[in-house]
């Protein structure tokens, strides 16, 4: 079920954008909200209980993915049309 969601919120993601990016870049974006969810059963606001489709990433994807994400959290995209 991961994967159908991720191969739709990336196609959803490059039709929006105009394709500027690789597939890689909308695929790795797609994983934001994904990968992890908010363990509600905790008394602190940061931990996380992650996902199996996660869990089964190797850690490259899993650097890969987090390093896409927060780059473009903190750069936005600057050639993005509006």
């Amino acid at each position: 079920m991961a994967n159908h969601y991720r191969n739709t919120i990336a196609k959803g993601l490059k039709q929006y954008d105009k394709g500027q990016h690789s597939d890689q870049f909308y695929n790795d974006m797609a994983w934001e909200g994904l990968a992890n969810i908010p363990d509600h059963n905790s008394t602190n606001v940061h931990d996380q209980i992650y996902t199996e489709a996660w869990k089964k990433l190797t850690s490259v994807e899993q650097n890969r993915i987090k390093n896409t994400i927060t780059t473009e959290k903190m750069n936005g995209n600057k050639t993005c049309e509006k």
